[in-house]
């Protein structure tokens, strides 16, 4: 009689974790949280070129007559936008890989990407905000005579990023790191490096506190693309291992 007993049990499926491959739209998620910041950087520049608020009457009439000052402000708007839709590749590709990672029920995994889509929306409304007198007066020929436009709606604009965008993104940065710093899903000095960028973004310093989000992003998104082609292990299959 044969008594050759079975190996192939759960003690052996405990001993391997096979690290899957992730797909194409995945990989190359990374890429995308790189082109979210350039268009984010370079559509500043071209966005905030307008007289600020306190600017002489005389300036902001010779703005309101500049048709191409006002195209470049249209041009950075579109470009906020799409390196919005930019971010949501981006976004997707964390909140899958910190979900996997996480295991149960992900709420914070969820709570990143619920965030980072508030993010995303906000930085959409502000780029219809600053544009909507250069859009108004440069297609649609609008007769735009009333100064206080110009010196209302660009700070709007940036009251709009500071607390839509600013609060959207300590969550993003401070739910990927309590995930990042207790399953090592990235880099943990990347986790750390999200709670000194989020506890940044608390400080209004001259409009500039957007920035280390954008940084973390951009640093992010390298690390993924060094660790590219490969699926963080899913919460179950790090037990199993352990």
């Amino acid at each position: 009689m044969n008594t050759t007993t079975n190996t192939t049990g759960p003690t052996q499926l405990r001993e391997v974790a096979p690290v899957s491959t992730l797909s194409r739209f995945e990989r190359w998620a990374p890429v995308a949280g790189i082109a979210f910041v350039v268009l984010m950087v370079v559509g500043s520049m071209l966005v905030s070129n307008v007289p600020s608020p306190d600017a002489p009457r005389a300036e902001i009439v010779g703005y309101l007559a500049d048709g191409d000052r006002q195209m470049s402000n249209i041009v950075g708007a579109y470009l906020w936008v799409i390196g919005s839709l930019a971010f949501l590749w981006f976004l997707i590709r964390l909140r899958n890989d910190l979900r996997r990672a996480e295991g149960g029920r992900g709420t914070l995994s969820n709570l990143a990407f619920g965030a980072g889509v508030a993010f995303s929306a906000v930085w959409t409304v502000a780029a219809a905000t600053f544009a909507a007198v250069p859009y108004a007066v440069t297609l649609r020929d609008a007769n735009v005579t009333d100064t206080d436009l110009v010196r209302v709606l660009p700070p709007l604009g940036r009251l709009e990023l500071l607390l839509g965008g600013g609060f959207s993104g300590i969550l993003v940065l401070l739910a990927a790191s309590a995930i990042i710093l207790r399953t090592a899903v990235l880099p943990r000095w990347l986790g750390g490096l999200a709670i000194v960028a989020a506890i940044a973004l608390l400080f209004d310093a001259v409009y500039l506190t957007i920035f280390p989000f954008w940084g973390w992003v951009f640093i992010a998104s390298v690390v993924m693309l060094v660790r590219r082609g490969h699926r963080p292990q899913s919460a179950d299959a790090m037990h199993e291992v352990a």
